[in-house]
């Protein structure tokens, strides 16, 4: 059991009145635009700025506080073009390395300038509004465990308990974390630590 926690962005002005305007002239494009507008973020509808509901975390029993990484790999390439012997052009999509794409730095002072910008709320997955400061203190003093060390026994033996691992599923973004330099906690690598914070390697949990 735990409590997950949402970062809502709000909405600009501009965007409420292209709303406006789509209910005005019943424009059935205001289904793709709200959500686009209030849906869940996804780094493939941002504009110039996040907009949408961010999965921040969860806080368990016994646990430290678990920080979405909020950490989107972006998949780079270019195409070119090929004369062909025949005067046809053939064209060849070329793989670039992979980049990360981060919604706010992987640090205290990166979370926490993110959660106090004026178009942020905070709320809970019961739909309660959270004061800020509350949220973000309550999330670093989360934990009944002395710290790394200490987690990285208790992952050992949760791993090892009957045989089964408890782990959520781990996404591609193992590859690319560690590449940026992130150091995990396990042989499993489901989670790592960055400035003394807990993060979960996939932006995919509950």
């Amino acid at each position: 059991m735990g409590t997950n926690y949402y970062a809502r962005i709000i909405p600009s002005h501009e965007r409420k009145e292209k709303l406006k305007e789509l209910i005005d002239n019943d424009d059935f494009d205001i289904t793709s635009e709200v959500d686009k507008t209030y849906g869940i973020f996804t780094p493939f509808k941002m504009d110039d700025v996040p907009v949408g509901e961010i999965h921040l975390g969860k806080a368990s029993g016994g646990w430290k506080f678990l920080w979405n990484p909020n950490v989107y790999v972006i998949k780079n390439g270019h195409v070119e073009e090929k004369k062909n012997r025949d005067g046809s052009t053939s064209v060849t999509f070329v793989r670039e390395p992979d980049t990360a794409y981060y919604l706010y730095p992987l640090t205290k002072k990166g979370i926490k300038e993110f959660i106090d910008r004026e178009d942020v709320v905070i709320y809970d997955e019961y739909g309660d509004k959270q004061d800020k400061e509350v949220f973000f203190k309550e999330a670093l003093e989360h934990t009944t465990w002395g710290g790394k060390e200490a987690y990285d026994a208790a992952s050992y033996e949760r791993e090892n308990d009957n045989g089964r691992s408890g782990w959520r599923h781990v996404t591609d973004l193992t590859e690319l974390l560690k590449e940026e330099g992130f150091e995990f906690t396990t042989n499993r690598q489901a989670d790592f630590y960055s400035d003394g914070l807990r993060f979960s390697s996939s932006t995919d949990f509950s």
